[in-house]
Parts: C-alpha cells; structure tokens; sequence
C-alpha cells in the first residue's frame, strides 16, 4: 500500500471517530487500532493527534473553499441561498467534530484559533453579500443595511451551532446524528426570511422548507 493512500486512510477513520466518539475521546492507539496498523506506522505520518486535526481541519477549509468562492448571478433567487445552505450544511455534517467539540479543539491546537476565525468570518461575508443582491433584485423586501448584517449574523450562528444545539435540545447522541438532522437546520434558517418576502416568494420558500420537515 502506498504512503499517500496510508496517510489519507488514517484521516478518514479519524473524522469517523471523531464525529461518532467524539474528539476528546479518541487516541491515536484508538486510531491506529480501528486501522489494525501498528502506533509506530501511523506515527510515520502523523506524530501526535494534534496533526490529526490540524490536518483534517485543513481539510475541511479546502472542501468549503469553492463555496465561499462561488459567484451568484445578478439576480440571485431562493434556490441560490437555499443551495448554498445546503452545501454549507453538507461539509458541516461531514466535519461535524469541528463543531461539536470547538471548545476542546482550539484549546488543543491554538493555532486553529485565527483559522477557524476566519472561516466563521468568511461564511459571514458571503451570506451578507448574497442576502443585499436578494434585496437589491427584489427579492428579499430589507433596505436597511443593518438589518442584512443582523439576517447574516443570526443565519450563521444557527449554522454553525445547530449540531450542538440539536445534541442537547432533543438528546441526539454523536452517533444517532443523521442528515434529517441536518436538513432541520437548513429548515430553521430559511424560515428566517420569511417576514421579508412578498407572498409569491414565501410560496416558494415554503416550498423549499417542505423538504426539510
């Protein structure tokens, strides 16, 4: 077996484990035990878990990265934020250790600390620059910018809090998370903008939101 498929095989079952057991509760032993490798072999390629996350978290800021990018048309509609969303929401139930276990995380890898910062602040630009092309079109009835900035805000929080908050408000365990649980969130956050659409519209995102009942 080549060196770059052992090194990605140790990722992929680290994200497993973190997800499911959560982070503070895996080891490297835990690791290279799940991959029937032995330590030395894995510490060939990772020295200690704080490269585990150091690296996977790299990870997910490459896999976001064309998201955070993505251009929308002058005339953005529902479907684009809903879009956006869901992908947003997809990447975050597939690193969901990230947010399930941040405390533990920037306490052990301070260097995530700007990193992670930046990702948050980033997911903020684009959601705000996608909600005024919503409103300059027509689409979403907010002329005051701040408003917009408080929509983006709060659309982000619930994004990036809804795994731990979904955890503890309906006692759902690391491992009984699952995509509808997901999906729930995306549901909580479109219906942020529905006292911001005329009627036609809110019968669109309606819609939408049927999905994610």
């Amino acid at each position: 077996m080549s060196k770059f498929s052992t090194k990605q095989r140790i990722l992929d079952t680290t994200l497993v484990l973190f997800n499911t057991l959560g982070t503070p509760a895996v080891s490297t032993n835990h690791v290279a035990l799940e991959l029937d490798i032995s330590p030395g072999n894995l510490y060939y390629h990772y020295k200690n878990k704080d490269q585990l996350i150091e690296q996977l978290f790299i990870q997910y800021e490459q896999e976001l990265s064309p998201l955070l990018k993505q251009t929308f048309s002058e005339q953005p509609t529902i479907e684009d934020i809903w879009f956006f969303l869901h992908l947003g929401f997809e990447l975050a139930l597939q690193y969901r250790f990230i947010y399930q276990d941040t405390d533990y995380i920037i306490s052990k890898c301070p260097s995530l600390v700007p990193k992670f910062r930046r990702i948050l602040q980033k997911l903020n630009t684009a959601l705000l620059a996608l909600l005024k092309q919503l409103s300059l079109c027509g689409t979403l009835a907010v002329d005051s910018e701040t408003l917009l900035k408080d929509l983006s805000l709060t659309m982000l929080l619930i994004c990036t809090q809804w795994i731990s908050f979904k955890q503890h408000f309906s006692a759902t365990s690391k491992t009984g998370l699952t995509g509808d649980d997901l999906s729930q969130g995306v549901y909580q956050v479109l219906s942020l903008l529905l006292p911001y659409l005329d009627p036609p519209h809110q019968a669109h995102l309606n819609a939408l939101r049927e999905e994610y009942r």
